[in-house]
Order: structure tokens, then C-alpha cells, then sequence
């Protein structure tokens, strides 16, 4: 696999200069779409949907080629030089439109700048190291290199995350850079994602009047807590939150900003950001839903409803998501892949598949209080706390309820579809409410100006967080700035990494390898498989067996019965999982690879 050939050439400073080069070309092919269509809007929101834009359009390009197997040096080359010709066009008009409002510098200031500084540079440190997070590494960098690959588009059964294409649509973005080697890159990408979210928060409150101090609290307190450490990857996670962000902002403040853009502009900017949280994440697809029907029912209370409307809401998925759940259902007969596949009539995806997959994914109803625990690791109290505190915020009651109908809607979804025990599939909800009760404070909360009550406030808010964030980045030392300390890097928390190195020297340059177990699959020296029924174009496969998972035989592999053949690697304290939380051991398994033979 890509990471595998590249993991000798890792270095953070290009990682993070080709990353961040990357997300500017992007950004300039939204930029210039945003200028041709003559779309007007202010900034913020110009930037935000200029980034998400540019991101849609190159997926869907990559999609295009990818669907006829088009991925090769000459389309990639091409594709180069048009991302060049967007880093062109974002340079010259980066000093026109990012207009940071004035600041004057203070002592208090100063201070407060200081503290959200300490709290965003444990993220960017996150975002240069290489990736070990399991999920990326199962499946979010699996998809474009598989595509690069196989030059194409073709569906895999296993993972079965990565089985579900109309939420890979960020994840297809990522093809240019695994083409050129930077295979890590793509978590700069997502990291500018967040500064765009932090700049734009920023933005918006120095519109709306927040005083200095709560706009460095909100602005800390978006960089804390679990689910920023966690989800700093090459996932979708930071690019579905800025899209959600906005469309809660602009479903929230759609009266008062009808008032000063046309209905058209505004529809326009809610429907291209529909797209982005549906192919962001499955679990979003609700959300997106509820955002849509909410502007629905504007037009109506503004009595502007019509055909033309309804299409400029629209339109933007039909060209961005509708093309990749078009050709899913045309693979496999069911719009979304492996899941919800149980409706609809599908045999490439077969029962016992779906059956082993949804008891492998079971997850046991966590209690209330194992609820508030999660709860409370990923998101600071202070920004769960504003789900009540947005009900004392200064918007109209009208549209507060309306959020807060649109909110429990989506997560009673969530309960029913067992998806409300983990924070990550929360749409970044309670981030949503704090910045937005931030937007709108009441009078009893800008009052406070007791510097020894703000002193306190960042004391119990901030700092508690704070140090959890760099107690896991502690535990990562020594980062990976120099060739030995690379490899001592990749020997802690790349699972697998000296069984991979080993068996490269031992295998054809032609095997697959095969495995049923949740491993780290980037890494793989040769094409990895997790369904025997996806292999193909293999002349030897390799069966990767742990002794917690023994294989059964046979195995159904190219129309043929496979058994186990001769032995030819063993490690009896393999390591199949790392972990970043500190004092927390890596797993060991048994491991042997030995050959399948028909």
C-alpha cells in the first residue's frame, strides 16, 4: 500500500508545507467558482463556502475518473496543474478577502491571545505527526489508496466503513496526495478546516460585539477536549463540523440575514453545504435533512416558496451527492452500500456479510452516567452546559426553538439508530450552541468585568482541559523530527509496523495479503483484503491469522476453495494496536502468515 512505500520519506515540515499548499489550491478552485456564479457573501461565510466548494468539486472530478478507471499519470498531471492554477488564484486574492478585523494589542489581550494559542498548538503538533489513529488507518486513507491503486473506483466490501461510498466524498479528495507520497498530508488539510472554523468563529464575534474575553474562551474551549485530539486525522470529521457549524448559523439567523442578502443567495449557501455534511458522515445525513426542511418552511413563512427556490436549495447535492449514490446503487443495488443494504434487493452484498458485520458493530446501551463520562472527555462542561444556556441568549424565541427542535429531532434519530453513545456522531451539536450563545450573550453575562472572576472562570474552564491535551501530547515524545526518532515513532504506534517491514522481504512483489481482523491496513506491505470475496488480480495470497481470530476454511476466493498452505512468518507478540492514551499498553497477538493454496 502507499503508506507502506512512503513511510522512510516522512518529514513534518514538507508533510505540513504540502498540506497546507494542498488546501489553498483547493480553496482557490472555490474561490473562483464563488466569483464566476457571482455568488454573494460576506465574509465569513464567502471563505467557508469558497473551501467546502472547492472540496466538492475536486471529489467529484476525482469520482468522475475514478468511475472509468481514469486514474493514471496523465489525468493526475493534469489535475496537478489546475490545483496549481487554484494555489495561483487563492495567493492573489488571499490579501483581498481574508480582511481581518482591526486589533489593537493590551496587556489583557495579549493575555487572553496567549491562552488560545497554548490551547490550538497541541492540534497543529497533532496534525504534523504521522497517522495512528485506528480509524484512519483501517479505512479514511484506505479509500484514495485504493483508488491509486487500482486506478479506479471499485467497491470493497471490507472495511465495511469504507462500504458505504456516499460518505467517503471528502475522504475521495485526498487521491492527489497519496498519488505524490504525502500520505499523512491530508491531516494538515484537515487542520486548516479547523482554522478556517476558528477564524471564522473569531470573525463572526467581532461582528456581533462579544467582548475580548469571552471570544478567547470561546475560541480555546473549540480547541479542547477529546474529540479535537481524537479527530485531527485524515477523516471527514473537521470538514463535516465547519459545514454543520454553518448550516446551524445560517438556519438559525435566516430571518435577520434575508434581510440583508437576496433569498437566493442565502438558499444557495444552505444547499451547498448540504452535500458536504452528507457525504461527510452517515450519521449527519439526519441533520442535513432536518437543515433543508428548516429553509423549506422559511420559504414558506416568507412567502417565497417556488419551483426555482426549491432548486437553488437542491441543486448542489444533486451535482456533488447523487453522482456516487448513483453509481453505489448501480454496484451493488443499494443507494448507500453495506448499510441499510437489509431494504433493498442486493446480492453482492450478502446476508451472512451484513449479519457478521452488524453483530461485530453491536454496541451495549452505555448508562447515563457512562454517557455524562464520554460526554464530559470530548467536549469541555462549559460548552455542554450551552445547550441550556442558548435559551438565555438574546436570538428571537421563535428561532431558538426552532434549533432546538431541529437538535432533538436528530438526536432521537441517533437513539434510534443506536448512534447517540459516542459524541462523534453528535454533528459537533454542542459546539454549535456555545458559539452561537457567544453570538448573542445576554447583558447578566458581558457585565462580569472582575478580572479576578475572568481569572477564575478560565481556571475552571480552560485549564482542566488544557492539561489533558498535553498530557497526550506528552506521551508522543519524542516526535518524529529526525530519521531515529522517526522509527522509534513508528515502532510505538504504528500497529504492525516491524511485522510489515519483515514480511516485505519475504513475500512476492505480486501477493495479497488477507486478514479478517481490525488491523492497521495502510501499512500493509502488499494489497490488503478483508472479504476473501473481494480478492482479485492476485496470483498468491497470504492469510494474515491471529489466534484470538483463527480463519475457517475454505475460503471462496476467485470462483475457487483456498486452504491454509505452508508457514512462512510467525510473531508471537505482534503489536495489533497502539494507543495514545498515556500508560495505556499496546496490544499483542499471536500472529502467523502463511499461504492459501486452491
Amino acid at each position: 500500500m502507499p503508506s507502506f512505500l512512503y513511510l522512510d520519506h516522512y518529514f513534518f515540515l514538507t508533510n505540513f508545507l504540502v498540506g497546507l499548499v494542498f488546501f489553498g489550491a483547493v480553496y482557490g478552485w472555490g474561490l473562483a467558482f464563488v466569483d464566476l456564479f457571482r455568488f454573494y457573501f460576506p465574509t465569513p461565510l464567502k471563505q467557508i463556502i469558497a473551501a467546502i466548494l472547492g472540496f466538492l468539486v475536486l471529489s467529484l472530478i476525482i469520482q468522475l475518473l475514478a468511475f472509468g478507471f481514469w486514474i493514471t499519470p496523465l489525468s493526475l498531471n493534469v489535475l496537478y496543474g489546475m490545483l496549481a492554477a487554484g494555489l495561483a488564484y487563492s495567493v492573489s486574492r488571499f490579501s483581498f478577502y481574508f480582511k481581518t478585523a482591526k486589533i489593537t494589542f493590551s496587556t489583557p489581550k495579549l493575555i487572553l491571545a496567549g491562552v488560545g494559542f497554548i490551547c490550538l498548538l497541541p492540534i497543529f503538533l497533532y496534525a504534523l505527526l504521522p497517522s495512528t489513529k485506528i480509524d484512519e488507518l483501517f479505512y479514511h486513507q484506505l479509500v484514495a489508496q485504493r483508488i491509486v491503486t487500482d486506478g479506479g473506483l471499485v467497491f470493497y466490501r471490507q472495511p465495511w466503513e469504507a462500504a458505504i461510498p456516499p460518505h467517503l466524498i471528502y475522504n475521495f479528495s485526498q487521491v492527489p496526495l497519496v498519488s505524490l507520497g504525502f500520505t499523512d498530508a491530508p491531516n494538515v488539510a484537515s487542520f486548516c478546516f479547523l482554522g478556517l472554523f476558528l477564524w471564522s468563529i473569531y470573525q463572526w464575534m467581532r461582528q456581533a460585539g462579544t467582548p475580548v474575553f469571552w471570544i478567547s474562551v470561546g475560541l480555546s474551549l473549540s480547541c479542547l477536549g477529546m474529540y479535537r485530539l481524537v479527530f485531527t486525522s485524515a477523516g471527514s470529521h473537521h470538514f463535516g463540523d465547519l459545514a454543520a457549524f454553518t448550516a446551524f448559523y445560517l438556519s438559525l439567523n435566516f430571518t435577520r440575514l434575508s434581510k440583508t442578502l437576496s433569498v437566493k443567495s442565502l438558499l444557495s449557501g444552505i444547499g451547498l453545504l448540504l452535500p458536504a455534511i452528507l457525504g461527510a458522515k452517515m450519521s449527519l445525513a439526519p441533520y442535513a435533512a432536518l437543515i433543508g426542511l428548516a429553509a423549506i418552511f422559511e420559504l414558506y413563512q416568507q412567502k417565497q416558496f417556488s419551483v426555482q427556490n426549491l432548486l437553488l436549495l437542491l441543486w448542489p447535492t444533486l451535482i456533488f451527492y447523487l453522482p456516487i449514490v448513483v453509481w453505489t446503487y448501480a454496484q451493488t443495488h443499494s443507494p448507500f452500500g453495506l448499510i441499510l443494504s437489509q431494504y433493498f434487493d442486493t446480492t453482492l452484498i450478502d446476508k451472512h456479510l451484513l449479519t457478521s458485520t452488524l453483530q461485530a458493530e453491536v454496541v451495549n446501551t452505555p448508562t447515563f452516567l457512562e454517557h455524562t463520562q464520554t460526554a464530559l472527555l470530548h467536549f469541555p462542561y462549559l460548552v455542554l452546559g450551552a445547550f441550556v444556556m442558548f435559551g438565555w441568549s438574546n436570538y428571537p424565541w421563535r428561532d431558538k426553538i426552532k434549533m432546538y427542535l431541529i437538535s432533538i429531532l436528530f438526536l432521537l434519530i441517533l437513539y434510534k439508530f443506536d448512534l447517540l453513545y459516542s459524541p462523534r456522531f453528535w454533528g459537533n451539536l454542542p459546539l454549535c450552541f456555545f458559539i452561537a450563545t457567544l453570538l448573542s450573550l445576554p447583558k447578566w453575562a458581558i457585565k462580569p468585568t472582575n478580572f479576578y472572576l475572568k481569572a477564575g472562570l478560565i481556571f475552571a474552564a480552560v485549564l482542566p482541559y488544557l492539561g489533558m491535551t498535553y498530557l497526550y501530547l506528552y506521551n508522543l515524545r519524542p516526535f518524529p523530527f529526525t530519521t531515529k526518532q522517526r522509527t522509534h515513532f513508528y515502532r510505538r504506534f504504528l500497529p504492525l509496523y516491524d511485522d510489515f517491514r519483515a514480511l516485505d522481504n519475504v513475500l512476492p512483489k505480486n501477493a495479497c495479503l488477507y486478514t479478517q481482523e481490525r488491523i492497521n491496513l495502510v501499512h500493509a506491505p502488499r494489497r490488503v483484503f478483508r472479504d476473501s470475496l473481494d480478492i482479485c488480480n492476485c496470483p498468491s495470497v497470504y492469510a494474515l491469522e491471529f489466534r484470538n481470530k483463527p480463519l475457517s476454511f475454505p475460503l471462496s476466493i476467485q470462483h475457487s476453495n483456498y486452504r491454509a498452505g505452508k508457514i512462512i512468518y510467525q510473531n508471537p507478540t505482534s503489536v495489533i494496536s497502539t494507543y495514545r492514551t498515556p500508560n495505556k499498553k499496546p496490544k499483542t497477538e499471536h500472529l502467523t502468515v502463511y499461504e492459501l493454496r486452491p
